[in-house]
């Protein structure tokens, strides 16, 4: 007689499935990911879909703890046939959760076609969203889902190919591992930007009175806004993205305009200096170490993208103003700079 066989059939382990929506910009993407780090932390077995705009993909693919990054064109009629396609491929699946932090009428538009009607509410207008962090915002947002948490910063992943690319770039130009200060000198709207010269003049200031370098940082397309000197390591247009993040790491400061190397100083811990014109410090502007310099000019901040009056408000900071914030703040920043 032969033995009777067993078979034993194990369970498929549950996952929950969430849908993640934030399709922009990269410094909203970047605190985004401190709000997947906490599902991930409340929903142990879990898989997140975050959709964002197809121009980050090949930035954060891999780079966050979302399990899948997939993107959409967010602009104009070709985005809006964009998410019919992806919620025809997205329908086949179901998501027990939707997380929908970019709130908007894209979102909105996109969570319909998935016939999900779990949009939240959040502060749409100016006055009503209100002067405090995007993580207040947030949280606010999760709060109307249930989730009563706040994330307490980004949570970006890092390979080794990311500090050999910086330190390959960083060392090719002569440094000696002496202590730096990091300019982020571009940002995407022009009224943003602090002037080049501006810059300049503070590079002068703190490389005069202390023992530091100088590094600078953006974009390819943003080397105009770099400049040469002693001391001065010009590496706009040379570092992948996690690269200059990491760059930011390894510096005592970070000096830049309201854009999205604050958020990436933020993730690192790393103290910043941050010039303001049109915008509002307390919307971007995280606790800890991170000082604001406003404009001097009385409709500042006035939150518009292009000035009525056809000026610059930023040109209104003088650099000496900028190293006195720093000179105020040294202590917080944790590095002795000299008077």
């Amino acid at each position: 007689m032969k033995d009777k066989l067993e078979f034993s059939i194990e369970p498929k382990e549950f996952k929950t499935r969430i849908l993640f929506i934030r399709f922009s910009s990269f410094g909203d993407i970047i605190l985004a990911s401190g709000v997947v780090s906490i599902l991930k932390s409340l929903y142990k077995n879990s898989e997140i879909t975050w959709i964002m705009g197809e121009e980050f993909v090949p930035v954060f693919q891999g780079r966050t703890l979302a399990d899948r990054v997939v993107g959409i064109n967010r602009f104009g009629i070709k985005g809006y046939i964009s998410m019919i396609s992806l919620a025809k491929s997205l329908r086949k699946q179901i998501f027990d959760i939707v997380v929908d932090i970019q709130d908007n009428r894209r979102s909105a538009f996109l969570l319909k076609m998935l016939k999900y009607n779990l949009r939240t509410r959040s502060m749409s207008s100016l006055e009503e969203r209100g002067d405090d962090h995007a993580y207040y915002h947030f949280s606010r947002i999760l709060k109307s889902i249930g989730i009563d948490k706040m994330p307490k910063k980004p949570h970006l992943l890092f390979n080794d190919l990311d500090e050999e690319v910086l330190n390959k770039n960083l060392y090719s130009l002569g440094y000696k591992n002496e202590p730096l200060v990091t300019f982020a000198t571009s940002a995407s709207q022009s009224l943003k930007r602090w002037n080049v010269e501006h810059f300049k003049e503070l590079a002068k200031i703190i490389i005069s009175r202390n023992k530091v370098s100088i590094a600078l940082i953006g974009a390819k397309g943003e080397e105009k806004y770099g400049f040469e000197g002693e001391n001065i390591y010009n590496l706009i247009g040379k570092l992948p993205y996690f690269s200059s993040i990491l760059l930011i790491k390894k510096s005592k400061l970070l000096v830049t305009n309201d854009s999205s190397p604050l958020h990436m100083a933020f993730s690192v811990g790393t103290p910043a200096v941050v010039l303001y014109g049109p915008t509002r410090p307390n919307w971007s502007l995280p606790e800890g170490p991170y000082f604001a310099v406003q404009s001097p000019l009385s409709c500042s901040p006035c939150m518009k993208k292009s000035c009525p009056k056809g000026l610059n408000c930023l040109d209104e900071i003088l650099p000496q103003n900028v190293y006195n914030v720093i000179l105020k703040n040294k202590e917080r920043i944790g590095f002795e700079f000299s008077v």
